[in-house]
């Protein structure tokens, strides 16, 4: 038996500046997409895990986000919550840039 294929997404143009992120739709879900300062690109859950505030308009610092709302912060590659007031990490997921796109694999 072999394995099913994998399920990449699109989630809209390339076209973030570095240190920027945004909320998109992917499918049938929200995403938060996020490019570093030094390029890299991330998907990840858009709400904190302390008050399930989107984490839109958050700064992207180094290797992590922190909340616009109450200042916890996130690794952007794995999702673990990096300070109070948040106790529990968030999703991510693979990304990818093809061409001028930015998937996701859900």
């Amino acid at each position: 038996m072999s394995d099913p294929p994998e399920n990449w997404q699109d989630a809209g143009l390339a076209d973030l500046a570095p240190a920027a992120l945004q909320c998109r739709m992917v499918g049938a879900a929200r995403v938060l997409i996020v490019r570093d300062a030094a390029g890299s690109w991330f998907a990840m859950a858009p709400d904190c895990s302390h008050a399930a505030l989107s984490l839109e308009g958050g700064r992207v610092r180094g290797s992590a986000i922190m909340c616009p709302h109450h200042g916890a912060r996130f690794d952007l590659k794995t999702g673990r919550h990096l300070g109070p007031p948040a106790w529990t990490g968030i999703a991510t997921w693979p990304v990818r840039v093809v061409g001028d796109r930015v998937e996701v694999l859900l």
